[in-house]
């Protein structure tokens, strides 16, 4: 039976996306998690590291918002070689040479931070698993362009204009924050990370 594997918040797990969409590097620590090769995912588009479940209409979408290199955040499950899986919150952003010139898309990745829904029972992964579900459903019976209209629909009647957003109303993050999040590391506080991670 499959398990979850917890991220290391204190770690870096990046991901190099050039603007074909291909990955161009993973790090040493998400490779290690992963249990694969780098050989294994180079040139290859980022939903090789996903998990199964994970919806064709999320990978397009995201894929849309890397081509127009717009920074933002998803919530991506990701399978192991050894069956096991792992829920990453992910930050991108594009990446300039000191010249301007567009260099590769960076992602990054984090635990989800464990905050329930305000007046909800459901955790984070729960919510969001659930519209999953949905998407791959809709995609295995009617394909991937009835599953876009079902998203865009589900947006639109939380006041949403994009898949960005609903990632972000989790959080309640603000720029800083976010970017705060994204930069612990070994020398941060114990008090600092269980703003974010309340049972660390």
């Amino acid at each position: 039976m499959s398990k979850e594997i917890l991220l290391d918040v204190r770690k870096k797990a990046i991901i190099k996306i050039n603007l074909d969409n291909y990955i161009e590097f993973v790090d040493d620590y998400f490779l290690s998690v992963l249990g694969y090769e780098l050989t294994d995912f180079v040139t290859k588009p980022p939903k090789t590291v996903c998990h199964p479940d994970m919806p064709d209409i999320i990978h397009e979408t995201i894929g849309g918002y890397i081509m127009n290199r717009q920074e933002g955040v998803a919530v991506l499950k990701h399978a192991t070689r050894h069956g096991d899986y792992i829920w990453a919150f992910t930050y991108y952003m594009p990446r300039y040479k000191p010249d301007g010139s567009f260099e590769a898309f960076v992602t990054y990745r984090k635990p989800i931070p464990n905050k329930k829904l305000n007046s909800q029972t459901e955790t984070i992964k729960e919510t969001i698993t659930r519209l999953y579900t949905i998407l791959k459903a809709i995609e295995g019976h009617s394909g991937t362009e009835v599953a876009r209209k079902y998203l865009n629909g589900f947006l639109e009647d939380r006041g949403l204009k994009s898949l960005d957003e609903y990632y972000l109303q989790f959080f309640n993050f603000n720029k800083n924050e976010l970017f705060k999040y994204f930069t612990i590391d070994d020398k941060t506080s114990k008090s600092v990370i269980r703003k974010y991670l309340t049972d660390f």
